[in-house]
Order: structure tokens, then sequence, then C-alpha cells
């Protein structure tokens, strides 16, 4: 493995990347409208959904887990203070995200402010996300480590233009990463790759999450030659895909020579108000933080890959997407 120096600031606090063990790149704890919980709180029991995370992650730690990614932005979400409850209670080390997540258009607090607006002015989002970064979340010194948005579309509207603009900007000031969630049943993956190279963001500091469910060969192949790393990260759910479709995924993207592309995870979420518990454990009965480790590691040896190449995904490349020349 190659040595990184530096730390990641997790929910404990700083890390050293060599500290980190196997990282799962792209998970969630919580996923929920925040908005919805806070005027029925009878939706949740919150400290049963603490105690719930807390304990499938200590299953995963376990089974070799010693990091997550917590991918929950805005708009998903995100609260520092549960998570924080739940790191306490757990030896896995949760890495933050910071970032913008939505499907139909600005929220509502931008849609008047910012470039292209009634309002017009300079981006409020750039700001705001860069302090998450530089400062710490939601005030606290709980720093993210990453920057996220969305791009499902196949051509760019003018919402993820300027998401993906904003996250190129915070990207510049700060060296995170740009995790760019796509849309593996089309092209949005490329689009993406196209519109963040336009915005000068090197490729190879951009995670395109679940590109590993595209069925295409050719297109994940021309993904890959841009040196973006892919997020095969929707192992377990079964309802969107076969375990075996994805694993046979990772071994031919590290046949064609991307072994160092390759972040394997489960964009698992211990709660996730989508759905009901039963109907979770109907459309995903092992989708869970362990899985990997604890179900499809010998499927992935018995396909051919070895010690050194399980290392490389779960342990180099996470290390080295997560390192960074300042900040």
């Amino acid at each position: 493995m190659s040595a990184l120096t530096g730390t990641v600031p997790t929910v404990r606090g700083p890390v050293a990347l060599d500290d980190l063990g196997a990282v799962l790149t792209h998970e969630h704890i919580f996923v929920r409208d925040a908005e919805l919980h806070a005027n029925f709180p009878s939706l949740w029991d919150e400290e049963a959904a603490v105690r719930l995370a807390a304990g499938r992650l200590e299953e995963a730690y376990l089974h070799g887990v010693r990091s997550i990614v917590d991918m929950t932005v805005l708009g998903q979400g995100r609260d520092l203070r549960l998570v924080e409850r739940v790191a306490a209670r757990t030896r896995v080390n949760i890495v933050m995200a910071t970032g913008l997540y939505t499907l139909d258009g600005m929220p509502q607090i931008f849609r008047y402010r910012g470039p292209g607006t009634p309002l017009g002015g300079d981006e409020p989002i750039v700001d705001l996300l860069e302090s998450d970064i530089t400062v710490g979340i939601a005030g606290t010194d709980v720093r993210a480590a990453l920057v996220k948005f969305a791009c499902e579309s196949e051509r760019a509207d003018a919402t993820v233009r300027r998401l993906a603009a904003a996250a190129a900007e915070v990207h510049r000031r700060t060296d995170v990463p740009v995790v760019v969630h796509t849309d593996p049943s089309g092209s949005s993956a490329m689009s993406a790759c196209d519109l963040l190279s336009d915005l000068a963001v090197p490729l190879d500091r951009v995670v395109l999450a679940h590109a590993g469910d595209i069925a295409d060969a050719g297109l994940l192949r021309e993904l890959a030659t841009t040196g973006a790393f892919i997020g095969c990260d929707r192992l377990g759910m079964a309802a969107l895909g076969s375990d075996e479709q994805r694993l046979a995924t990772i071994v031919a993207l590290i046949t064609d020579g991307h072994l160092t592309q390759v972040l394997p995870s489960h964009d698992c979420a211990a709660y996730l108000d989508h759905v009901t518990a039963e109907q979770r454990a109907f459309l995903y009965p092992d989708w869970e933080y362990a899985h990997l480790h604890s179900r499809l590691m010998p499927e992935l040896y018995a396909l051919g890959l070895g010690d050194k190449e399980i290392a490389v995904m779960l342990e180099d490349n996470p290390r080295r997407l997560l390192a960074r020349d300042h900040g």
C-alpha cells in the first residue's frame, strides 16, 4: 500500500490516513425528511434508530470495516447531532460529506438568489459548503471531507449546472473530492464528467457514485478511461440489480487496468424513511454495512481477486481519495 501522510476529519476528530483501515466510501446513516420528522415526531423512534445504526456499524467492525463515509448531505436529512450519538457508540470512524442533493430544482432559499436567479449576485451555496469543510458542520468543529451533488439527467439542466459549478469552486478552494450521484440507467455519469471537466475539475478527484451499476460495458469502459473513481457502491441493493453482476463488473474493471479507481460500498442507510422496515427487509434483505465483508468476500476471491486487490480497493483507493493538498 502507498504511504500517505495527513489526517481525515471524522465525527470523533481527525484520524491519520494510515489509520482509516478498510473504508466503505459511500454509505448513509440516516436518510429522512427532517422537516416532516420535526413536525411529526411519531414517524420514528429516534433512540431506537440510533441504537440500530450503532449496532449495524459495530457488526461491520467485527467483520473488518474500520471507517465509513456518510454521504448524507443537505436535502437528505443530514443531522450531525444524531450522527454524533451513533459515533459515540461504535468503533467505526465516520467521515462526513457536504453538498446539496436535489433532483427537482433548487431549494426555495436559493431560487431567487445567486447566478441566473431574479435577484442575481454571487453563489451563496459556495461559502456555506466551504464552511462545512474549513470551519465545521452545524456550529461544531466536525469538518466535512467531500462535496457532493446529484446529476441524473443526460443533459444537465440549470440546477445541475449551478450545483456542479458550486462544487467545482468548493473543490478549488479546499481540494476535497467531488462526488456525483448519478443514474446508472442512462449516461448521466458521462454528462457529469463533461460538466466537471469543463469546470476544470481534475477527473481523478471525482467519484461517479453508482456508476458500477451501469449495464453498458462500453460506456463503463469509457467512464473509467477518464480517470474518475467508479462507485461500485450498491452492493446488497437486490431490488436494483444483482450482486453477481456487480462483482463481475468489479472484476472486469480490474482486468481492464482500473483497479485504482474502484470503490466498493453499499449506499446503505441504517434508517431510510422512503420505505418501511418491512418493505426494506423484503426489497433489500442483505443491505447492511457488513454485507461485503461477511458475504461477498469469498465470491471475490473465487473470481480471482487476492488480498492485494482487496486492500487497494478498500484501503489504498479511499485514502488517496480523501488525501488533500491543503486544508
